[in-house]
């Protein structure tokens, strides 16, 4: 019995072979990790986040500006706790995000942590935000989105700053 010539060809063989480790692969890697797929990027501020942001850059060019920082980069527990109470602590910060974070320049230290409210904020989740970075020494201020400060007035409002660090 002869073999039809398809089978016997080096380059088909190849093709196929190919084609069946790509299949191999493709449904190996679906099956491990399928959210990975699902995964897409996403700017890191809005527009009306990356308009105020480059609008404190301006009003306050002695200071760093960094947007949407973790409160768990500023924050932390006292060292005095079991490791449950460890955990529990970090678990009512490490999950926030503050809009910005403003900084000296030379030292790094935090100044002010700023907020932009837009209507979707709850005033009881904001409350307790503020007693949170309240209770670590930091300085929150909140801006509604529709009623932004202009350049003069955020630069007016800094000027004395320094002296939060150390309060």
């Amino acid at each position: 019995m002869v073999a039809p010539p398809l089978l016997t060809d080096p380059f088909i063989l190849a093709a196929a072979a190919l084609l069946l480790a790509a299949l191999a692969v493709f449904l190996w890697f679906r099956s491990r990790k399928p959210w990975l797929s699902r995964i897409r990027r996403k700017p890191l501020l809005t527009a009306n986040e990356a308009e105020f942001f480059h609008r404190l850059q301006r009003a306050l060019p002695g200071f760093h500006v960094f947007p949407q920082i973790s409160f768990a980069a500023f924050l932390t527990y006292d060292g005095q706790l079991s490791k449950n109470a460890q955990w529990a602590v970090r678990a009512k910060f490490d999950r926030k995000i503050a809009d910005f974070v403003v900084c000296e320049r030379r030292t790094l230290k935090i100044v002010a942590v700023v907020e932009l409210d837009d209507r979707m904020h709850d005033a009881k989740a904001d409350r307790q935000r503020n007693a949170i970075t309240k209770a670590a020494g930091y300085q929150t201020i909140r801006y509604q989105s529709r009623q932004k400060p202009s350049e003069a007035e955020i630069a007016a409002l800094f000027q004395h700053a320094r002296a939060w660090v150390n309060a």
